[in-house]
Order: C-alpha cells, then structure tokens, then sequence
C-alpha cells in the first residue's frame, strides 16, 4: 500500500486569518493558494468556502491528517471556534457576527478585508494577514495608531487573499505576492498610512482588548464578560448607522463630534449589518459610540432627548439587548406619548374608514396610530 504523503507546513503565526496561513504556505511553495488547499483537504471546492469563518469537519480532518496537526488547533484558527469573547455562538449556523464578508461574496461593494500598511511592512518578507482585520469593530490598528484600509487604495478593488495573482515576470508565484493586490499588484506595504484620531486609537484599543482578554472597561463601565460590551455597542451602531430611524441622532453626533466621514442613508440598503458597512461609516459610528460611553448614560440620553429619540425606536422586540443599554432605554429616555385634540381624532377616524377600510371609534385612536405609525406617534 502506497504511503499517505504528509505536507509540511509553516505553523500559522499568532492572530493569523486561515486563509492567509494556506495562501502564505502555497506561495512558499510557488503553487496557488487553491492547489495547496485541494492537496490538503482532497476536496477540490475547499478553497470556496470562508476557511477563516468556519472549517468544514470534514476539511480539518484532512488538513490535520495530511499536514500531521491537531484539528483543535484548526478549529481555533476559525472565527467560530474563537469568538466567545466577542459572540455568543450558538452553533445553530456557522455564521459569526461582526465578521466582514470576504471580497467576492459583496458583489458590487468595493471594499473587504481590512490591512494596516505598517503591519505589513514589518513583517519583512513574510507578509500575513491577521485575523482582527476582519473584524468590524476594528477601523485601526492598535499597534501603529493607523487607520486601516478596506480596499487597494490605487486601483479601489477589494483585497483577495482568494485569487492572488503572481508576477507576470516570475514562473512562480513568490511568498510577497500575498501583499500585493490581486487586481493590479500593488504592494500594500507601500500604503501611504493616516494616523487615527485619538478617539479612534483609544475605541480600537479598546476593542483589541476586549476581544483577547474577554472582560475590559470603558468610561465609567466593567464588563466582566467583554461579549456583553460587545452586544451592546452593535446594537448601538446598528441604530445609528443601519437604520432610518437612528439618522437623526448620527446626524446630531456627528455635527456634535465635528465629524467629517460623509454619510450618503440611500447607499446603505434596508436590514445591512455592521460587518457590512464601509471602513468611513464604522469609523465615525464607533466614535460616537466611543464618545457616549464616557459618561454613560448621560450624554446618550442627552442625545437622545435633543433628536426626540424614544426607547420606542431604539429598542425593537426580536433583539435582544445587554443589561447596561435596557437600563438607559426603559430607566432614563423619556417615552413619548401621543396626543390628539377631537379634530384630529376624527381625521384620523376617516383615514381608517375611507383608506384603510377598517372601523374604529375616537377612543381607539391611540393604540391604531401607534400600531400603523409608531415612529411619527413617538414624536409628538
């Protein structure tokens, strides 16, 4: 019987995303980084799917077999077998929150995995890829204070660890193709980098922590259990920047912060989660996040009351939401009520009978507005 070839690979480099790790091994070998994934999995699709989100039990398997490593090891590797601090999984789906969609999967968006040029550049000649580029909540890089990049910045394509392209020069592909884009080759190292604001270094930093450490603080806040800090500030950014009803109270923190990210609502799209904005629109959220939490809850319902925010419209029934944010929403921000004189009690009554078809008497007036215009009875 013929003896089972073995792979010898560099062991992946602390906080290294998966598919940096294969792709960083194929190019040492001259190949593409799907020939090494299909050597090592015998599976010829492994190289489709999003390695860094989850491993098909059936790949580590084969990877752990063919290359002799622990499948721990590999399932640590993934998102999923490594966001407790940030996630609460509950291995219903291989779906992990607040992590950003790779390039090919967004279509017609033109940013994806993130970089920090000065990271790159320090790691010599064996560029990688770290797994917290992928994560939202990050916008800079806790190390150098820089902003980071979500796309080539001179051809604007998404950064593609899936179809690296090598030198038209070279017969082989080079360990460095893995810093360069796979659209026009340009090396991400030379990057022209942008220092973060120090809000922006000091949420980053914050983020980083949290996310490693699993418990941190945050103004005048502790969280023993950094998932809870994590839950809470996307639900924040959710409202602010994903949904209608949150533009006011963005458009009042970013006159407050003076803040110059521009902010186009229509560009955006219904139900679009953190993970999938651009880098500029996280960017500005999480500094306005960064700002409220300073003295939390005061400037957050002090925001809110200035924009007539109500729980109402923050809070939403199939969400849950952390202990520390349901206490500001139901125990600080005022609920507005409405109220209607006899005139417009019997406009409406109208509305409902001529437009709507359905009968209701003047008294019903409340709970039927509410029910059909909730947002515009919140602010009167």
């Amino acid at each position: 019987m013929k003896p089972k070839r073995r792979y010898l690979l560099y062991p992946p480099f602390k906080d290294e995303l998966t598919t940096s790790w294969i792709a960083r091994n194929a190019l040492n070998f001259g190949m593409k980084p799907s020939q090494l994934a299909t050597l090592i999995t015998e599976n010829v699709e492994a190289w489709k799917p999003d390695l860094d989100v989850f491993i098909n039990p059936m790949f580590a398997k084969s990877i752990a077999t063919n290359i002799g490593i622990d499948q721990s090891v590999l399932y640590r590797l993934s998102f999923y077998g490594s966001c407790d601090y940030f996630y609460n999984q509950t291995e219903k789906t291989s779906q992990v929150k607040w992590v950003m969609p790779l390039g090919q999967k967004l279509k017609n968006k033109q940013f994806s995995l993130q970089y920090c040029p000065c990271c790159l550049a320090e790691d010599g000649k064996r560029p990688y890829f770290q797994k917290h580029w992928r994560l939202a909540f990050m916008t800079a890089c806790p190390y150098h204070s820089v902003q980071l990049h979500d796309r080539c910045p001179k051809c604007h394509n998404p950064i593609e660890l899936k179809r690296l392209q090598k030198n038209v020069e070279d017969v082989l592909y080079h360990p460095e193709d893995i810093a360069h884009c796979s659209k026009c080759g340009f090396d991400l190292r030379e990057t022209d980098y942008v220092l973060a604001s120090t809000d922006e270094s000091d949420i980053n930093r914050i983020n980083f922590l949290q996310s490693t450490l699993g418990y941190g603080q945050v103004g005048n806040l502790k969280f023993a259990y950094s998932n809870l800090y994590f839950e809470g500030i996307r639900r924040l950014l959710s409202f602010l920047v994903c949904r209608p009803k949150g533009e006011r109270l963005f458009m009042h923190l970013r006159h407050e912060l003076d803040l110059r990210q521009m902010y186009h609502r229509e560009l955006i799209g219904h139900n679009v989660e953190p993970e999938r904005l651009e880098i500029g629109l996280r960017r500005s959220g999480l500094v306005m996040i960064y700002h409220l939490l300073q003295d939390w809850p005061e400037s957050f319902v002090k925001a809110c009351k200035a924009t007539n925010t109500s729980t109402h419209m923050i809070k939403t029934p199939y969400l849950e939401f952390p202990y520390w944010v349901t206490d500001a929403l139901f125990f600080q921000i005022k609920q507005y009520k409405y109220s209607a004189c006899d005139d417009e009690k019997s406009n409406i009554v109208d509305f409902f009978d001529k437009r709507l078809k359905k009968k209701i008497k003047p008294e019903q007036v409340r709970r039927f507005v509410r029910y059909y215009f909730e947002e515009h009875s919140q602010r009167l």
